[in-house]
């Protein structure tokens, strides 16, 4: 019996890119265009070259999500391979409560980090942001899924060669599980890119915001400037998705498998 064309889901892909992706060219389309004089690039020199502000606030920005990328890569490595391969008391219990985290939304953690993060005098300043992204859960859960398709023979065969925890990690867990590690790399650097209310919440100088909170800081009168600074903000994000997006789909549904 021939199968039909599956109409209706074709369609629906269809509408649901084209709903994501206009939205993206409008703001393109207008950021090259002017009231005065039509077509120009004058913005985007404004942006990139003209003004540092933006640049600056752009490049204190990168520079925090990649240590908060680097902070979270090497717990989430670490404690992913414990939970997969090492036995422990109470380990399942740990998992668990870890996953229960996990699925908590962000507002319920805000006001315990307030707390402890005034109590160890970081406030207002970039360790306050720094800190708790490290220890987010997901990355951990995504590195324990990715370790466990690691064969107990090929940890065993090297442990017996006299390869240490920390040598198997990376010598063996890790180039067997690329998928994962960057899929972590990507998920946590695009949750430090994109966070609002952890700014708001935890600095008080303005001065210290990321991009992703200091897009609202441009003068309402020229609006033109404020759609390059979010080309500007998008450009990491769709650069890492470009470049890894076959190793994030895998190590997402890798993530997936029980």
């Amino acid at each position: 019996m021939r199968k039909r064309p599956a109409y209706f889901s074709s369609f629906a892909a269809v509408l649901l890119t084209a709903l994501s992706v206009i939205p993206f060219l409008y703001v393109f389309a207008k950021s090259l265009l002017s009231a005065q004089n039509g077509f120009t690039l004058s913005y985007y020199y404004q942006v990139f070259l003209a003004q540092e502000q933006y640049l600056l606030r752009f490049w204190k920005s990168l520079g925090l999500c990649l240590c908060i990328t680097a902070g979270q890569v090497v717990v989430s490595t670490l404690a992913g391979y414990g939970f997969a391969k090492c036995r422990f008391p109470g380990k399942n219990v740990l998992f668990f409560l870890l996953m229960v985290l996990m699925i908590m939304p962000l507002q319920v953690t805000l006001v315990p980090n307030y707390i402890m993060l005034d109590k160890l005098g970081l406030l207002d300043t970039y360790y306050a942001l720094v800190l708790p992204m490290i220890f987010v859960p997901l990355g951990t859960f995504i590195m324990t899924q990715s370790f466990q398709a690691v064969p107990n023979e090929t940890i065993e065969a090297a442990r017996l060669d006299g390869c240490g925890t920390l040598r198997l990690i990376c010598r063996i867990a890790l180039p067997i599980n690329k998928a994962g590690l960057i899929c972590t790399l990507l998920l946590s650097f695009l949750d430090g890119w994109n966070m609002v209310e952890q700014p708001m919440v935890y600095l008080e100088d303005f001065g210290r915001y990321p991009i992703s909170v200091a897009l609202a800081s441009v003068p309402p009168e020229d609006p033109t400037v404020q759609l390059v600074c979010c080309i500007l903000a998008a450009l990491p994000p769709l650069f890492l998705f470009a470049y890894f997006n076959r190793e994030l789909v895998e190590g997402i549904a890798l993530g997936g498998e029980k």
